[in-house]
């Protein structure tokens, strides 16, 4: 199912069919007519969340987060999955609210609990963008009581009555950005704009240097991010305007359909043989020694989902196994079908 047709009657997507109008706050800032030029950017302005009462654009997807909790009735407790990176649980952790903690399936669906009062709030995670149709069941089954934590999957559209917060920085070259969607009115929201210059020279030293050497930049960047609570830069907003983000998801879409028709006899995750929407990557557990090492070596870049999730569980668990064993391979718009059969060959031989 395509966004437009899941997301026409939401007032928070552009389904891509009508741009939403220009306005001055999405243009880039300026105080002088004429002189000398800054970046020059198309201006596709396809972004699939347009800004609204019920969508607010922040500087991280944290910070959505936390718009999100400040914008709801208080909850009295609140579920988290135990497979998460720890920035999810940073926003959580400041509301001084009881937080409880619950597992995964193999398949990436969630081990929700039984025992939840109404007074409860479940955040759910869409890994990668592709377990939303357990999601939409799990919102089903805990109407009004659900935030869904979409920072690995940017096109996944929420169940109606549904909150949602979303990182485009993980899907496409910008600074920072985070996205808060709400079937509430978000009024609460951060009354200082942030600014990413700074933050531009990891995408300018990418671009110039090569991954590797614009790392230093790229880490740094991150660390300005952490307890930083503002709304989104001009310039986040300005790079948001110029990708075509229609062409984004087609081509990541196409991507996964090689990848999996060719990795799903050994990949021992269960996934969809069409993606639900446009995936942040194609993650495969298998059998294969030393896979992760060797396609380091080659180039690939696989980071691990997460790290921190291998100290705080016991070894025996689902949660500990994915974090050490999934390799997250990438599908995104920088590659074609000839990389994607260069990555094959790496896996297969």
């Amino acid at each position: 199912m395509t966004l437009p047709s899941i997301a026409a009657s939401l007032p928070f997507v552009n389904p891509g069919l009508t741009p939403p109008p220009r306005t001055a706050t999405l243009c880039l800032m300026d105080d002088m007519m004429g002189g000398y030029f800054g970046l020059e950017l198309p201006d596709v302005n396809n972004f699939p969340y347009r800004e609204s009462p019920h969508c607010a654009y922040l500087n991280s997807g944290r910070s959505a987060l936390a718009c999100l909790l400040d914008n709801m009735p208080r909850p009295r407790r609140i579920y988290l999955p135990r497979f998460a990176c720890h920035t999810l649980y940073e926003p959580c952790l400041e509301t001084d609210i009881p937080l409880f903690f619950y597992g995964c399936h193999a398949d990436l669906t969630p081990q929700l609990p039984h025992d939840s009062a109404e007074e409860d709030l479940m955040v759910l995670i869409n890994y990668f963008g592709l377990n939303g149709d357990s999601l939409s069941r799990a919102a089903s089954a805990f109407p009004g009581r659900v935030i869904i934590d979409a920072t690995t999957a940017l096109f996944a559209v929420p169940p109606e009555g549904t909150s949602a917060f979303y990182s485009p920085r993980k899907f496409a070259g910008v600074c920072d950005g985070g996205i808060a969607l709400a079937p509430f009115p978000l009024t609460r929201r951060p009354q200082e704009t942030d600014t990413s210059a700074s933050r531009a020279l990891a995408l300018i030293q990418r671009t110039e240097c090569g991954a590797l050497a614009a790392l230093p930049a790229t880490e740094a960047a991150e660390a300005t991010l952490r307890g930083t609570r503002r709304s989104m830069s001009p310039l986040t907003r300005r790079l948001l305007r110029s990708i075509d983000f229609d062409a984004v998801a087609s081509v990541r879409l196409a991507n996964y359909q090689q990848l999996h028709r060719a990795l799903a006899p050994l990949n021992r995750l269960t996934l969809p043989d069409s993606a639900p929407s446009a995936p942040m990557c194609y993650p495969l557990v298998c059998g294969i020694p030393n896979l992760r090492d060797e396609l380091i070596d080659a180039g690939v870049a696989l980071p691990l989902f997460w790290p921190e999730v291998i100290d705080r569980s016991p070894a025996h668990t689902i949660e500990n196994q994915l974090a050490r064993t999934l390799l997250p391979l990438p599908l995104d718009q920088r590659y074609d079908r000839n990389d994607i059969e260069h990555l094959l060959h790496l896996i297969l031989g």
